[in-house]
């Protein structure tokens, strides 16, 4: 069977392989920023695998990532998803944990703050290859989220020390 090769979006798809579970799909969907993403809810793309997907990534695309939910998205009790390189070595992968982690990953991908070469090579992964935000850095993110002035405006947040994460590893 051929697929249609995926559209021509700024924003890295998010392609469901796994169609066991509607409701853990649409939770999933709820507990993500989308901001970065073109959802792609076809059964076209089931059971595909990275390469099979890479495949289908148009020539001159500009995203910097597949992002994929699997059967591994959904079997185990912590949530993560695929992350494909698409830029530097096409097929590279890494799973960030849903949601903080992956919300993080992505939109430092998209606007190419952090490579994956950075995650890749940085220690930032566990030994089980998933990135996982560091207490540190949920501080600083929380700090940065409840931080208002009174008209409710977000403002800047101080954090003390340095938020680990890629890039920001001790030498």
């Amino acid at each position: 069977m051929t697929t249609a090769p995926l559209s021509g979006t700024d924003f890295s798809p998010l392609l469901r392989t796994d169609f066991t579970d509607d409701a853990a799909w649409r939770t999933l969907l709820d507990d993500i920023d989308k901001s970065w993403l073109t959802v792609m809810d076809d059964p076209a793309h089931e059971g595909f695998s990275p390469d099979r997907l890479l495949a289908l990534v148009p020539d001159g695309s500009r995203y910097p990532a597949l992002v994929v939910a699997d059967r591994d998205t959904f079997r185990g009790e912590e949530r993560t998803l695929l992350l494909v390189d698409v830029r530097e070595e096409p097929g590279r992968t890494f799973r960030a944990a849903v949601p903080d982690a992956f919300d993080s990953a992505l939109g430092n991908l998209a606007i190419d703050n952090q490579t994956f070469d950075d995650y890749l090579a940085s220690g930032s992964l566990g030994e089980d290859g998933v990135y996982r935000l560091h207490e540190r850095h949920r501080q600083a993110l929380a700090a940065l989220r409840g931080a208002a002035d009174p008209q409710g405006a977000p403002v800047f947040a101080s954090v003390r020390g340095r938020v680990p994460g890629p890039g920001n590893q001790p030498r």
